[in-house]
């Protein structure tokens, strides 16, 4: 579940912390923000950054294209409530 596809489409979990995204696997990829602008777009990524508010505490799985600190056509695909949050959080040693 958690890859990277020949397009570099790739899917990461994390949790959201202090309104950002913090990732837990794959372990090759770097905290970044999450906009849904896409990467040939003509502007910034600032521009579409993902409000992650309404997912803060809780793991998340993110779909999208990696690239220098940020990941862009960024969407949520899945959230963990409290229980399984605290079982992420606990495999990765983040609690």
């Amino acid at each position: 579940m958690l890859s990277r596809n020949e397009e570099g489409l790739i899917t990461i979990l994390g949790v959201v912390r202090d309104g950002g995204f913090v990732h837990l696997e794959p372990a090759d990829v770097k905290d970044s923000q999450l906009t849904n602008i896409a990467m040939q777009e003509a502007m910034g990524p600032e521009g579409g950054e993902l409000d992650l508010s309404p997912y803060e505490g809780n793991a998340i799985v993110v779909r999208g294209y990696d690239s220098g600190g940020w990941i862009y056509s960024a969407e949520v695909i899945d959230e963990a409530g409290p229980i399984l949050t605290a079982v992420v959080l606990r495999v990765f040693g983040q609690d």
